[in-house]
């Protein structure tokens, strides 16, 4: 019975213990703290935003335009890229040969040309000019592809149409011959 008050005793002792609050370790001192990096200059791109707007907002213009004032726009276009060679100017011509309403014949690789001699090609990864021009050449390298296509499609049509019109003349020239007899 000893034994078993002096257990019990025990085991309330440390109970009580756990309530007890234990002090804490003082934190060791840290060293003073390093000044914070200056952040690096962040170049604002306020004006290349403000030229892509007007850039996605003249596609939109453009879009709504018949094709007689869209052959008028595309002519004041070169026009005025001849005069002044900005990248306004090349990104708005890339723009009127991305229509889908074809400016001229040559449309997809006057673009692509456009582009790839585009000096926003190689900005800041941060430059929205460089994503909208990122952007359009990705649009501009899917049209290509269609057109390709578009194209072998067109050459098997007229391939298909050529072995047709052969075999009905063969089968023409027979029809002749059973007549004959």
């Amino acid at each position: 019975m000893l034994r078993m008050l002096t257990a019990a005793m025990l085991v309330l002792g440390l109970a009580a213990c756990a309530w007890w609050p234990l002090p804490l370790p003082s934190p060791a001192p840290s060293p003073a703290p390093s000044p914070a990096p200056a952040p690096a200059a962040q170049p604002d791109f306020a004006d290349e935003r403000e030229e892509v707007v007007a850039l996605l907002a003249y596609y939109s213009r453009a879009l709504a335009l018949s094709a007689e004032d869209l052959r008028r726009e595309h002519q004041l276009a070169v026009a005025a890229f001849g005069k002044d060679r900005t990248e306004f100017g090349r990104l708005r011509l890339v723009l009127l040969h991305s229509l889908p309403t074809p400016v001229s014949r040559d449309d997809v690789k006057v673009a692509g040309a456009l582009l790839e001699a585009s000096p926003a090609r190689n900005g800041p990864s941060e430059s929205p000019r460089r994503q909208f021009v990122a952007l359009l050449q990705k649009l501009v390298a899917e049209r290509q592809r269609e057109q390709r296509r578009a194209d072998e499609l067109q050459q098997r049509t007229e391939e298909l149409q050529r072995k047709l019109d052969a075999m009905v003349d063969i089968e023409r020239s027979l029809r002749g011959r059973k007549k004959r007899p």
